[in-house]
């Protein structure tokens, strides 16, 4: 492995939580903050990946290979409808159905979407906050993995530092060590595993925030991969006995787009995504955009 010299933008005064949202960016991070101390991490710092049920087979393989690979201990974690509302999990124990995701959305009554995420507030945020409360923290450090490259989000971040109400302060490592894209690229081209997702796949596998080509890119990949999306979409719709239909997305539904796939089987020149959430839930606990 490269050999850092330079460390201190990884050097984090405890206690702190290094949030690993199971992609590239936030494991280069760890395995950054790993190197800084030595290969272990202080006592009064945690890893925590909080799994919503519907992440990719590659990202849970992904987040027990670091793990594993790194000797550093990943604590898994899922929303549960309970105080506390977390539960404890592992590789083989995580949830793989969509089972978090879907209560939750029972207990709201609606569906998340662009403007109103509140799967990310709540299956990974908040969970990961009441995590750290359980284990008798009341202020921490956040470290999360934003590089230098994502401006805008680093700044949101950095933003919610000023908001007394928080129990914690964000902390972006990546971007004050310069870290950029490329940076990430280099590091994973260099190691003997990696998390196996496209640019453009992510780790939420059909995120409502990926563009429409995207979307429906997986889903000729993955045929079956909207029936848990569309069986929430009618399932909000019969309990709310809305005319219009409840939808992730404002412009059409996922049945819309699993038809649409079903009668062009071959990929037309869509645009695809980035990584555009591989990295979700790691912006600063309070925002609900």
């Amino acid at each position: 492995m490269v050999a850092y010299v330079s460390a201190d933008q990884f050097i984090i005064d405890g206690p702190c939580l290094w949030s690993f949202s199971g992609g590239r960016t936030s494991a280069y991070m760890l395995w950054r903050a790993l190197q800084a101390y030595g290969g272990k991490l202080p006592d009064d710092h945690v890893v925590a990946f909080a799994n919503t049920g519907k992440e990719r087979e590659e990202t849970l393989r992904f987040v027990y290979e670091c793990g594993s690979r790194w000797g550093v201990e990943i604590v898994w974690l899922e929303w549960v409808n309970a105080k506390p509302c977390f539960q404890t999990v592992g590789f083989n124990s995580a949830a793989r159905n969509g089972e978090p995701f879907a209560a939750l959305i029972d207990k709201k009554g609606y569906l998340p979407n662009a403007v109103a995420r509140f799967c990310t507030q709540e299956l990974k945020i908040r969970t990961i906050r009441d995590y750290c409360r359980s284990i008798g923290w009341d202020r921490w450090k956040n470290a999360v993995g934003l590089r230098h490259d994502e401006g805008h989000r680093v700044l949101k971040a950095l933003a919610r530092n000023h908001e007394a109400k928080e129990r914690f302060t964000a902390a972006v490592p990546l971007a004050n060590a310069k870290v950029t894209v490329r940076d990430v690229k280099a590091f994973w081209d260099a190691q003997p595993f990696d998390l196996g997702l496209r640019h453009y796949e992510g780790n939420c596998d059909l995120c409502f925030l990926k563009g429409r080509g995207s979307l429906k890119a997986i889903m000729r990949e993955q045929p079956r991969s909207a029936e848990w999306w569309a069986e929430r979409e009618v399932a909000v719709t019969t309990k709310r006995a809305t005319k219009s239909g409840a939808r992730f997305v404002t412009e059409y539904s996922y049945a819309d787009l699993a038809r649409e796939v079903a009668q062009q089987p071959h990929l037309f020149d869509e645009p695809l995504d980035d990584e555009h959430d591989a990295e979700c839930g790691l912006w600063c606990a309070g925002e609900a955009a």
